[in-house]
């Protein structure tokens, strides 16, 4: 399915309106919304943006740096910890700001002081700033998560399930094996401790 098919089947969903009467609303036939929805035809960035308000809905185009594989890793791994600061910001965020204090002590000739210094100002923020930062894929984001404070946050069944989402997924489809194989293999590294949960290359060996 296209970008822009894909697009018009989430504003009809969104608006709740049947695709006849999105087509109404927009001022063109069914026959052209079908054929857009379908993706037979391209309906260009005026129309998308003429249907998203008659859908009454806004359209945002965004530009977005391409990340690396461990960067989309780093990425997921941070929108499940969000996810989990959102439902308990006092608890994750005094965990974090015991991790930032012991990293800073280990950071014995200051590598890592610019990103430290970046967490601890978002730590002494607002909450929603801190989860802004924390799944953002600006360059500032990506730089600040390669120092991040939020070790022990996720169990270990919630890193791996996301890191099967990305690596796993990366792999299956890259070697043919199925998910669940990859996912048996990994289990057996970690049970072996051959391999850290955390590890980066622990689904690609």
């Amino acid at each position: 399915m296209s970008t822009a098919s894909t697009i018009l089947n989430r504003l009809r969903r969104a608006s709740g309106f049947t695709q006849r009467e999105l087509a109404r609303r927009a001022q063109m036939s069914n026959a052209s919304l079908v054929a857009y929805a379908k993706g037979r035809q391209d309906p260009g960035l005026a129309t998308l943006e003429r249907l998203a308000e008659a859908a009454e809905c806004d359209l945002i185009i965004e530009v977005r740096p391409r990340l690396s594989e461990p960067e989309i890793r780093t990425l997921e791994l941070h929108r499940a910890i969000a996810a989990k600061l959102a439902a308990n910001p006092t608890d994750v965020i005094a965990s974090a700001r015991r991790n930032l204090a012991l990293m800073r002590g280990n950071d014995h000739e200051g590598r890592s002081s610019l990103y430290l210094d970046a967490w601890q100002a978002l730590l002494d923020g607002p909450t929603h700033g801190l989860i802004r930062a924390m799944v953002s894929t600006d360059a500032a984001a990506k730089e600040i998560r390669q120092a991040s404070p939020f070790s022990g946050i996720l169990s270990d069944a919630e890193r791996l399930d996301v890191l099967m989402s990305t690596d796993g997924s990366r792999v299956a489809a890259k070697s043919g094996r199925p998910i669940e194989q990859v996912r048996r293999e990994l289990l057996a590294k970690i049970a072996s401790a051959s391999v850290r949960l955390g590890d980066a290359e622990m689904v690609t060996a």
